[in-house]
């Protein structure tokens, strides 16, 4: 399907080439335009990646490219089975290399494992900020460590609320959990934002 539209989009851009050159555009002219529709398609991806709002622009950018693994693993959370989900995790760890990246979903994995021991060890790993703050936060919240699950590192709006709902869920507070799930879910964006959304949602399932 991918392909399919990468080739129809190539075909209307030779198409467009051919118009503007029959009427006698110039060359400068052309390639400023075809710039200006590349760039505006590159603003709409990481729009809809990491600024929008809208779940359904996100949700059909999931869908469409479900075979990579990032996106198979967001599939996953909202479509399918936990099963579905670890395989998914175990494809995208395998993929990336950067430390960072591969140990947050390592982390991940061993947080829906409930192995802490796992989690802790990969959290020690990841040497990004904010990610090894708010993994350490993570742990510290489901084991009930108030003081260490508070952070100035927690740079991203959505994640000390999203961690103060991790903790409510610890402790049963389903009031305490509405709260903060909602908050966090409405300060986070694009991926991230569908990402909470569908973990959220699992976990009120829970409650």
């Amino acid at each position: 399907m991918r392909l399919v539209k990468l080739t129809l989009f190539y075909l209307v851009i030779i198409i467009l080439a051919m118009m503007l050159s029959l009427a006698g555009v110039r060359l400068s002219i052309s390639l400023a335009i075809f710039a200006l529709i590349v760039l505006a398609i590159i603003y709409r991806h990481i729009h809809i990646l990491f600024r929008t709002n809208n779940m359904q622009s996100v949700d059909k950018l999931v869908k469409d490219r479900k075979k990579e693994p990032f996106f198979a693993y967001l599939y996953a959370i909202a479509y399918e089975t936990k099963e579905d989900q670890l395989q998914s995790l175990d494809v995208v760890i395998k993929k990336y290399k950067q430390p960072a990246v591969k140990y947050n979903y390592i982390f991940i994995k061993a947080i829906m494992e409930e192995n802490l021991e796992e989690a802790k060890d990969a959290a020690d790993k990841i040497n990004k900020e904010p990610l090894a703050s708010y993994a350490k936060c993570y742990i510290a919240a489901l084991e009930g460590r108030t003081a260490d699950m508070r952070s100035a590192k927690l740079t991203q709006p959505w994640m000390q609320p999203a961690i103060e709902a991790i903790y409510a869920y610890t402790i049963k507070n389903e009031d305490a959990f509405q709260q903060y799930q909602k908050e966090s879910i409405n300060l986070a964006r694009g991926v991230q934002k569908y990402a909470l959304t569908h973990s959220f949602k699992e976990m009120r399932k829970k409650m």
